[in-house]
């Protein structure tokens, strides 16, 4: 149990985000660039991946007390896992992904130091960007929203870096941003109280929502313009959704209008990745089989 407490304290569902927007930009990549899904692309991925391992693992050293608050994770909480062991989970992990990027080109390499800084800032004093109500929205919108879709060409050659045109980033950009926000929203009271000034916790309730929404309308506007269907309807539906949370004001809703969109961007990544869907699916149901067993809940949960 002790190795699966380690692999589950690096919260892979939380990984889904990175994962699915990596795989939808790279599908649109290669329908511009004719390329094929390959060992690189599956190479990248498993940077992304090990840093955002680490990055989970250093997040619940510095903010076990209102993780406990906000009744999150449990590894550290219950002595499942010491600080030490996730500590040296973080070096192993984010040194083996920056080893890893290097054998694919220095631009991969580039993207993994940048996933790493912002990482450590994000949770480590003295920054903790997320603490922070710009430096938590931008950690989360650019590192995860912005650099991740560049990973899909880490070779950058002339005739391929035009993802999508330009905008495409920043679809990404302001649908993860949006996210963020509403994950906020669902911590305020937890945050407020361990002293932590989110977004939420400065701009309350409604504001939050209002940034929210402008957020997911803009990257709307993006897929609009660039004449991508699906993700328009995605951007669309996540609007409607974070309108109706705004309006009930349930925990539920602001909780479902936060992983709707991630949930849709997964089904859109399974639906070019069909093995991909059957892999998220098995991880879903070992999460829950493992959490019913090892803490007596039910994780995951719509809302």
């Amino acid at each position: 149990m002790k190795a699966l407490d380690l692999i589950f304290a690096a919260r892979p569902l939380l990984h889904l985000p990175v994962w699915s927007i990596f795989l939808v930009a790279l599908y649109y990549h290669h329908e511009l660039s004719g390329e094929s899904f390959g060992g690189q692309n599956l190479l990248m991925l498993g940077c992304l991946s090990l840093l955002g391992a680490g990055a989970c693992y250093l997040n619940q050293v510095y903010d076990c007390d209102s993780d406990r608050m906000n009744n999150k994770c449990h590894f550290l909480q219950r002595g499942l896992v010491s600080e030490r062991t996730m500590m040296i989970g973080f070096v192993a992990t984010s040194l083996l992904a920056l080893a890893l990027s290097v054998t694919i080109s220095f631009l991969a390499f580039f993207i993994c130091v940048q996933l790493l800084a912002l990482g450590y800032l994000y949770s480590a004093p003295p920054v903790r960007l997320k603490d922070r109500p710009i430096g938590g929205f931008m950690a989360n919108a650019y590192g995860i929203g912005f650099i991740v879709p560049f990973a899909v060409f880490p070779k950058m050659q002339a005739d391929t870096a035009g993802l999508l045109g330009w905008d495409n980033p920043f679809y990404f950009f302001c649908a993860v941003g949006s996210i963020y926000i509403l994950t906020c929203v669902s911590d305020q009271y937890g945050d407020a109280a361990a002293g932590k000034r989110t977004i939420a916790v400065v701009t309350g309730f409604r504001v939050s929502h209002l940034l929210a929404l402008l957020l997911m309308l803009v990257a709307a506007l993006c897929a609009f313009q660039s004449e991508y269907p699906m993700l328009l309807g995605l951007a669309i539906i996540a609007a409607a959704a974070i309108v109706v949370a705004c309006r009930r004001q349930a925990d539920a809703a602001v909780r479902l209008a936060a992983k709707l969109p991630i949930i849709l961007l997964t089904a859109l990544a399974g639906w070019f990745y069909p093995i991909y869907l059957i892999f998220v699916v098995v991880l879903i149901l070992v999460t829950r089989i493992y959490y019913a067993r090892r803490f007596g809940m039910q994780y995951p949960e719509l809302a």
